[in-house]
């Protein structure tokens, strides 16, 4: 009786563990590139997990673009139109469920 109790307490323990969420480190797993731009972009996601990620393009702290994407499962790269940006210095924030995950710096040239 007790090796079945073990046994299941270790299924249990095992079971419990496993349906961890495994939270990513969105900060070094998202990438843009190159970091002066003229027209466009490449924005690299690198974790696997699928969801909706909302990038927003500010510069001096004035939200100039809004957009989504909508990341399937695996590695995904997008590209991303910056034409219509006037010359200078941006920003770009991503936001996954609505937490800022990461930031970057860029030039329009």
């Amino acid at each position: 009786m007790k090796k079945l109790l073990t046994l299941i307490a270790f299924l249990l323990v095992s079971f419990v563990y496993g349906q961890e969420n495994n939270n990513t480190d969105y900060s070094s797993t998202i990438s843009m590139e190159p970091s002066e731009v003229s027209s466009s972009a490449l924005l690299n996601f690198e974790f696997s997990d699928a969801s909706t990620i909302k990038y927003i393009i500010s510069r001096n702290d004035i939200d100039v673009s809004t957009k989504e994407i909508s990341k399937n499962e695996g590695l995904q790269m997008v590209k991303a139109d910056f034409s219509f940006l006037e010359n200078g210095t941006y920003e770009i924030r991503f936001l996954i469920d609505e937490v800022e995950v990461k930031k970057i710096a860029f030039r329009k040239i």
